[in-house]
């Protein structure tokens, strides 16, 4: 009995010395920065000489609700959710049911689908932002040769944020698609060989019996898809830096804006806290629907 507690002992030790590390990281950078944003949300940060903090309890939280500018981002952001969220999904399962249904060239072509969402961000947005840049993008070039005249993808107020959504749409496609392929091919070969002695087929296949079984699968992209819009920032920042006149300008490049473009460093702590709480609020309905679902 002795050896045996010991024996747990020295695992627990050994167990928390190899996860040290971990927690460590994880308290300097996740922890921390959350806890001096929550604190820095209620002070006026000054850093015009050293470091002062002056305690304004609320006002910040009042500045950036009561600013047309951080309102106009929030509004930009759900835009974008509504924009994005559903093509990524649908045009997602439409390709994992694709790729489901091949035999040679699966693989390959699973592969190839999914590259987007490896690709680098900035890397990324700097190729999208030539391809609709207004003078020689491959985009305008594409309608010239149509004989249409050129757009201003990211310089039109109507059209910037539809042409980053579309770049939003084209990286999320590819993180749904793998999801809901991983879902199609866990469900069982029964399933669908008594669909198909029942008749069932086509859409009724699809309504009936393959979405019910992918429902645990369809709330887990659907979450993953609205956090990733939520945090829109890198496509936007390199694209159209929050432009033309504010039509891009997201809740993350807005804190970015305020913290290190107006030094209103409390006022980017309180928008950051605000949107934590959005996402933790995100994180409990995830953790809910998977729960609901699995019942």
């Amino acid at each position: 009995m002795t050896i045996s507690v010991r024996d747990d002992r020295r695992t627990t030790r050994t167990a928390f010395l190899l996860i040290a590390p971990a927690l460590t990281l994880i308290a300097l950078f996740v922890l921390a920065p959350g806890v001096l944003a929550l604190v820095g949300s209620f002070f006026e940060i000054d850093l015009t000489s050293g470091v002062r903090w002056t305690w304004v309890g609320l006002d910040n939280f009042a500045a950036i609700l009561g600013d047309d500018v951080v309102l106009r981002s929030v509004r930009n952001t759900l835009v974008y959710c509504v924009l994005t969220i559903v093509p990524s999904l649908a045009i997602g399962l439409g390709l994992a049911l694709l790729v489901e249904s091949m035999g040679r060239g699966r693989a390959v072509l699973r592969t190839l689908l999914f590259l987007p969402f490896t690709a680098n961000l900035v890397a990324m947005a700097v190729v999208f932002r030539w391809i609709f840049a207004l003078n020689g993008g491959f985009a305008n070039q594409l309608l010239g040769l149509a004989g249409l005249g050129p757009l201003n993808y990211l310089g039109d107020e109507r059209l910037a944020l539809p042409t980053v959504a579309a770049v939003g749409i084209w990286r999320g496609v590819a993180l749904t698609m793998v999801l809901f392929l991983a879902g199609l091919t866990s469900i069982p070969t029964a399933v669908h060989e008594a669909a198909a002695a029942d008749g069932i087929r086509g859409l009724a296949k699809l309504r009936t019996v393959t979405l019910p079984l992918l429902r645990p699968i369809v709330v887990f992209a659907t979450v993953m898809t609205v956090l990733g819009a939520v945090q829109v920032f890198d496509t936007v920042n390199v694209m159209t830096g929050g432009g033309p006149l504010y039509a891009t300008e997201t809740v993350l490049t807005m804190t970015w804006q305020l913290g290190f473009g107006y030094f209103e460093l409390g006022q980017a702590a309180a928008l950051s806290v605000l949107v934590l709480a959005v996402l933790i609020g995100i994180g409990v309905w995830r953790r809910r629907s998977l729960m609901g679902a699995r019942r």
